[in-house]
């Protein structure tokens, strides 16, 4: 009985870090369904577009600037990305409800500035990390450049 026990547990722990190797992956196919799906509205495409911008740069530059990618920093950092936007638009429809129009503005500002001051490889081609923010039409108007843990530790701290 306790073998079957201990084969079940190890069944478990395999299966379950199996499905988190697999948050960058799953991340980057629903923004890509969400993009290439004609069904889906201008908002959610655009964020979606984002996500996958962002998720495509960091793998990229992960391999262009680290000795080894892990797919641990890979899934921690798509997970992060989806917290942080996540919190963004849940800040930004209460705030619409509850606020004016310049505190909103400034929680706003206080999410960019979450990206900005967090960079993940200190990325000095601003026009590639920064296309987001330049644009200033963009709903997501953060830095491709973001450690995303580190801006989403930094909001929260400043949404208290």
């Amino acid at each position: 009985m306790n073998k079957a026990f201990i084969i079940a547990l190890l069944s478990l722990a395999c299966a379950t870090r199996a499905q988190a190797q697999e948050v960058y992956n799953m991340v980057l196919e629903n923004a890509t369904k969400v993009v290439n799906s004609p069904s889906t509205n201008f908002t959610q495409t655009r964020i979606a577009q984002f996500k996958r911008t962002t998720l495509l740069y960091i793998k990229s530059k992960a391999f262009e600037t680290m000795p080894k990618v892990t797919t641990q920093f890979l899934d921690t950092q798509a997970y992060w990305l989806s917290e942080f936007l996540t919190l963004f638009f849940d800040q930004i429809v209460k705030d619409k409800k509850n606020r004016d129009d310049q505190e909103r503005k400034a929680r706003i500002l206080m999410f960019m500035e979450a990206s900005l001051l967090n960079p993940l490889f200190h990325d000095k081609d601003e026009e590639t990390t920064l296309s987001y923010i330049k644009e200033g039409s963009e709903i997501t108007p953060f830095s491709l450049d973001t450690n995303w843990e580190l801006a989403y530790q930094y909001a929260k701290e400043h949404l208290k």
